[in-house]
């Protein structure tokens, strides 16, 4: 019984839990919105610059891979008024729904600050929606 409950662990860590299984990703023809992966880790997203339409709703899904560090994500329009604002702690997911209403460049970026050390978006942690 011992041996088949460290088969069953040892098999989901390594092919049911492991790397690429989040639930974001689509599975067959489940019916849901567009969504978009941002990756969070050591002052940058990943990607920094993203392509959207006006008009058309999309999932952002937020994934902080950073040792202990948390980040966060917030989104200003064009106009620089806040639109969103996601904080999402080390090793975890944060989804968040967007739609662009009108056309132009949105600004992301994380304000995340330690101590006396610059904010994370003075060591380059932003990026931008560029909406069509």
């Amino acid at each position: 019984m011992k041996i088949s409950c460290f088969l069953v662990l040892i098999g989901l860590i390594d092919g049911g839990l492991g790397k690429g299984t989040f639930p974001s990703e689509r599975l067959g023809d489940a019916p849901e919105e567009p969504f978009v992966s941002i990756t969070m880790e050591s002052y940058q997203y990943s990607p920094s610059e993203i392509i959207l339409e006006v008009g058309r709703t999309v999932i952002i899904v937020l994934r902080n891979q950073s040792f202990l560090v948390p980040h966060n994500f917030l989104l200003d329009d064009p106009q620089g008024i806040r639109l969103l604002e996601a904080d999402v702690s080390s090793g975890e997911e944060q989804r968040i729904q967007f739609t662009p209403a009108i056309s132009g460049r949105y600004n992301f970026y994380c304000d995340k600050q330690l101590w006396f050390f610059p904010s994370h978006r003075t060591q380059g942690m932003e990026g931008r929606l560029l909406v069509r």
